[in-house]
């Protein structure tokens, strides 16, 4: 099992809920359920965060090759604007918000979508890889 099959995990995780969530918006979403799936998915994104700051991080600041730790430094502070971002929409958007601009909260949670589906590309892809290799 490699360091970050968890992370990864989590990443799948919250990769289905907005998946759920987008195919909620389609027809005649029902708000109740859209801040339901919002609610699990702000939980799931605040646990893998706090994972990520207590032990990814510090592993990656860690490492001898000067590269790693560069580069853990900008994911952190990279994530820090998303999850910020990503907080004031999750604070913005109760059932009440949803039922009276669905048509606003549909476009807003499609670019904080497309915005957190890159950001896991990138960690899959380049973060990962390091954290994996650090451990060997």
């Amino acid at each position: 099992m490699g360091f970050t099959d968890k992370f990864r995990g989590q990443h799948n995780e919250i990769l289905q809920i907005a998946k759920e969530m987008t195919e909620q918006m389609r027809g005649q979403p029902d708000p109740a359920a859209l801040r339901k799936l919002l609610s699990n998915l702000a939980g799931k994104l605040s646990f893998h965060l706090a994972m990520e700051d207590q032990a990814l991080y510090p592993r990656l600041l860690g490492a001898e090759d000067p590269k790693v730790k560069t580069m853990a430094q900008q994911f952190m502070t990279e994530m820090g604007g998303l999850g910020g971002a990503f907080a004031a929409y999750n604070g913005k958007w109760q059932v009440s918000d949803i039922r009276a601009n669905p048509e606003g909260f549909a476009e807003e949670t499609r670019a904080v979508f497309a915005a957190l589906t890159q950001r896991i590309s990138r960690e899959n892809r380049e973060l990962y890889p390091l954290a994996d290799a650090a451990g060997s």
